[in-house]
């Protein structure tokens, strides 16, 4: 008996998007994010407008970094890769791309303790603690 994986697919939208992250690299803040989306191929989403707004006050000083996706996890319809990234409070952007766990019922994304690089290989990396966006358009199966 062979096993392939199976391929999975995007479909919807992501506009809409919302929730709140917890980002750590000189200082812990916890953000607001909003974004819209695309799906630009069945596993592929182009993310546009990626906001990140005061939850903590610190938050006015992140913005985001670089251009944001999301794709699909080859045979895993709970997953998905985010590429993301943040300008952060002490001036050192961080980018790249991150798993995330995705409820297909309750349409969140949660990311818990992942790390994105520094952009300046000298600088400190980002930690995200924890991350929670609804994308109530978007379905992956």
């Amino acid at each position: 008996m062979s096993f392939s994986a199976q391929a999975q697919s995007f479909s919807g939208n992501a506009n809409g998007s919302n929730g709140h992250a917890n980002l750590e690299q000189s200082l812990n803040v916890t953000c607001d994010v909003t974004f819209d989306g695309t799906v630009t191929s069945s596993t592929t989403v182009a993310i546009s407008s990626p906001d990140i707004a005061p939850g903590d006050f610190s938050c006015i000083f992140v913005v985001p970094q670089g251009t944001w996706s999301a794709a699909t996890v080859p045979g895993d319809a709970t997953k998905v890769d985010i590429t993301m990234g943040a300008n952060t409070i002490a001036n050192d952007p961080c980018y790249g791309t991150v798993r995330g766990d995705w409820n297909n019922s309750t349409k969140v994304l949660t990311i818990t303790n992942k790390t994105l690089p520094p952009i300046d290989p000298a600088g400190d990396i980002c930690t995200i603690h924890d991350a929670q966006i609804s994308i109530p358009n978007l379905d992956l199966s």
